[in-house]
Formats: structure tokens, C-alpha cells, sequence
């Protein structure tokens, strides 16, 4: 018996090895797959900082997407990002408190890229608001992905790696939605 389960371990070893991988950088997407690759070595602070800019982002282009987004498709993307990104930001807020060393709290001001974004969807509307909301949605989504899923591979700090894991399958499902969308280029996925 004892051989049996040895050899069935020897055997099922290796088949749970990327899983277990997998699982430890959170998600399900390959970097091929999101057209992106993860960001490693990046700084805790600078993790937090870039990690909170870009829910910044979503919060702000998706509360203009509610008010100018022509199509349901948008506006209901508009809610679950305004809904998702407001939960990873509390996460990742609540995780400063277990840093070590302490890593402080981000500024919460948008940086420069990111301020120019949302002043060319405040420039846009109809039909072209949609389209420009849904580009600059993919292009947030795959730098986000980059900077959670290399966080959550090689980030020193426990707590943020956890919640870089935790954000990766949520980011990913984001761009499938993105890329189901009209204009959103689903032969990507």
C-alpha cells in the first residue's frame, strides 16, 4: 500500500506543480493571452502607488462612462468597474497595515497619463465615447494585469502579494468582458 501511494504521489506530483503555480500567482491568463507581461520587480511602494492609480482610473472613466456611455454594454461594464475597483482598493488599503517594512498609504491623485485619459473621454461622446472608453479600458486592464500578476509572482512584501493575487482573476475577468464587447477585439482571448 505504502508503494501505491508513493508511485500515485510520483506520478500526480508534476500535474499539480503549474496548478499549484498558478494558483499562487492568482489567475488564468497567459501573458499571450492579455497581450502583456508581468511587471516583476517592482518596489512595495511603487506597487501600491501604481496598484492605486489605476483603480483611480477605472472609479473616474467609469462614473463618466455611466453619464456618457451611449450603449448598456458600456454602462454595465462602467458598474462592475466602479463596484470591483472600489473592493481592490479597500483591500489593498487594508493591507498597509501589515506591511513590513510599513509601506504608506498612496497618494490619491491621478497621475499625469492617467489625468490625460480621462480628459480625452471627457472630449469624446456618442458612439465615440464608447469606443474610446472600451480602448483605454483594455489598454488599463493589461497594465494592470503586468503589475498584479508580476506582484503576486515575485513581490517581497506577503500581504500585497496576497493582494496582487487576489486582483489578478478579477483584472482577467475584466478583460474577457472587454474583449466579448463590441469593438473590444474578441479574437484576442
Amino acid at each position: 500500500m505504502r508503494k501505491l501511494l508513493i508511485a500515485t504521489c510520483l506520478v500526480m506530483a508534476p500535474l499539480s506543480v503549474p496548478a499549484l503555480a498558478q494558483d499562487m500567482a492568482g489567475g488564468a491568463l497567459s501573458a499571450s493571452d492579455v497581450g502583456a507581461s508581468p511587471m516583476t520587480g517592482t518596489p512595495a511602494q511603487n506597487y501600491v502607488a501604481w496598484a492605486a492609480d489605476g483603480d483611480m482610473y477605472e472609479i473616474q472613466s467609469s462614473r463618466l462612462a455611466l453619464s456618457k456611455g451611449r450603449s448598456d454594454a458600456v454602462k454595465s461594464h462602467a458598474r462592475e468597474m466602479i463596484t470591483d475597483h472600489t473592493t481592490t482598493t479597500k483591500t489593498l488599503l487594508a493591507a498597509l497595515p501589515k506591511t513590513e517594512p510599513k509601506v504608506a498609504k498612496p497618494p490619491m491623485k491621478l497621475s499625469e497619463p492617467n489625468v490625460a485619459m480621462i480628459a480625452q473621454l471627457k472630449q469624446a461622446s456618442g458612439d465615440a465615447f464608447d469606443r474610446l472608453y472600451i480602448q483605454q479600458q483594455l489598454q488599463a486592464h493589461q497594465k494592470a494585469w503586468a503589475l498584479h500578476k508580476g506582484y503576486a509572482t515575485d513581490g517581497t512584501d506577503p500581504a500585497l502579494r496576497q493582494v496582487a493575487t487576489s486582483a489578478v482573476p478579477i483584472i482577467e475577468k475584466h478583460l474577457q468582458h472587454l474583449k466579448s464587447m463590441p469593438g473590444g477585439g474578441a479574437g484576442g482571448m
